[in-house]
């Protein structure tokens, strides 16, 4: 191969330990790094193994497959795009430079968008992983239905979710501005949780009906099994005390300043930190704010209610990805900040073969 040489959709570009080759697709530069293989596509590259940096010029973005990733790179507002690509064996880690990458992981319909300076981590043996930890840490239920973004943080991973994810004891549940989640617990019970919002999941014991929730902070909507055996507690702690549930329909709101409680059916015990005890009732709702002072239980106005529900409800599931014609996703995303990612970036041609820059044999 040679400077000049146009490439066409199934040529493949195998690199040597010392060699380097400079791909334009269009107004879009493709690096690749000693030892890396990729296939020429009609409308990208597929990186089979090794390094690529790619960055975008153009005004489409510019397609990079992997085994079990798909990457969507686009200059923004005029400015160029820039990532960069690592495969080896089954991960991956991909990092975006100046302006953002869309990532998706086999299995997950929805894209993780990395903005400059964030990278993200594909493991392909997280499924392995995932059966060490059922049999180490015990299942709670799983995510019904979901809005992206929801992100689970699992000892030191943070797992993009996906629905029919499965969560364990200690998952802490994360939404984003824009996302909100569906957990059928193995008991029945449903939750909802709202945007911009944390839940971790201290125990749930569907057997014994032993049940501990932590809302750090955001909204959340459960309606609860009702728990019949002697013992048996369902709580959901918050900041400013912990609610005590058998068998009810409610609605927390918890932020850093105050935590409020509706119930809509049944009846929930709310004993706050210093001790106090509240019965809240259905159609009653209780302020409690940081510094102890508590509002109610008073009346919930219908417009309440709906503001409750409105902010929780999940209108309709988003369905799995069928990249590798997978039920549930073999490649769970794992994604960390890293600080200022190093590379160039990505970009997209269509209708342009890709002529070689510069060869470094």
């Amino acid at each position: 191969m040679s400077a000049g040489a146009t490439l066409f959709p199934g040529d493949v570009v195998q690199l040597g330990e010392a060699s380097t080759v400079a791909l334009r697709f269009g107004n879009s530069l493709v690096l690749a790094a000693p030892l890396t293989e990729l296939v020429v596509e009609s409308q990208g590259v597929t990186l089979r193994s090794g390094r690529l940096q790619v960055r975008a010029n153009g005004e489409k973005s510019f397609g990079i497959s992997g085994p079990f990733f798909h990457v969507n790179v686009a200059a923004l507002g005029g400015l160029a795009s820039s990532a960069e690509i690592r495969l080896g064996g089954k991960r991956a880690q991909v990092s975006a430079v100046t302006g953002t990458a869309d990532l998706t992981a086999a299995g997950i319909v929805s894209a993780y968008t990395l903005h400059a300076g964030e990278s993200a981590t594909l493991d392909a043996s997280a499924s392995d992983a995932a059966g060490a930890q059922a049999a180490s840490s015990p299942a709670a239920g799983e995510v019904s239905r979901l809005t992206p973004q929801v992100q689970i943080d699992r000892d030191a991973q943070h797992i993009v979710a996906s629905v029919s994810e499965h969560i364990y004891w200690n998952d802490d549940l994360r939404s984003g501005p824009t996302g909100r989640a569906h957990v059928t617990l193995n008991d029945g019970s449903q939750l909802n949780l709202g945007s911009d919002s944390s839940l971790r999941v201290l125990q749930h014991d569907a057997q014994a009906q032993q049940t501990s929730l932590d809302l750090l902070v955001g909204r959340m909507r459960g309606k609860i099994a009702k728990l019949t055996r002697p013992g048996a507690k369902f709580e959901i702690h918050t900041p400013m005390g912990v609610a005590g549930l058998v068998g009810t329909d409610l609605a927390l709101l918890v932020t850093d300043e105050f935590t409020d409680l509706m119930v809509f059916e049944g009846a929930v015990r709310f004993i706050t930190l210093n001790g106090q005890s509240y019965m809240v009732t259905a159609g009653m709702h209780l302020h409690i704010s940081k510094s102890g002072v508590v509002e109610g239980p008073l009346p919930t106005t219908p417009q309440e209610a709906q503001i409750a529900q409105n902010l929780t409800d999940i209108t309709s599931p988003v369905a799995q990805g069928t990249a590798i014609a997978a039920t549930r996703p073999i490649a769970p995303l794992i994604v960390t900040i890293t600080g200022t990612a190093v590379g160039v970036g990505i970009g997209v041609y269509e209708g342009t073969r890709p002529t070689v820059s510069n060869v470094i044999p």
